[in-house]
């Protein structure tokens, strides 16, 4: 399995980059998932809503589905943590 920990950008529409701690993994079936965290202070209803979005690690870019957009209830106290699903090629 790789792995990615570590910082990535959202990308939003609009242009506007978003910074945010990531905690990827990719299976052998090249399927991958994870978490973004952000602190609590950019939960806006535009990512709360979230449903489709795309991250750039190290310069290469991957889109992904956000299944739940109640997933961020069980954050750690002062963040904003969401959970995806890859689509298509993970940008690690």
């Amino acid at each position: 399995m790789t792995t990615h920990r570590g910082t990535t950008v959202l990308l939003l529409d609009g242009g506007r980059e978003l910074a945010a701690a990531a905690n990827l993994s990719k299976d052998s079936t090249g399927s991958w998932f994870g978490t973004l965290t952000f602190p609590a202070s950019v939960r806006t209803p535009e990512l709360l809503n979230l449903r489709h979005g795309q991250l750039r690690v190290d310069g290469r870019e991957g889109k992904f589905d956000r299944q739940d957009t109640a997933d961020w209830l069980d954050s750690p106290n002062g963040q904003f943590r969401i959970k995806i699903l890859g689509n298509g090629d993970a940008p690690f």
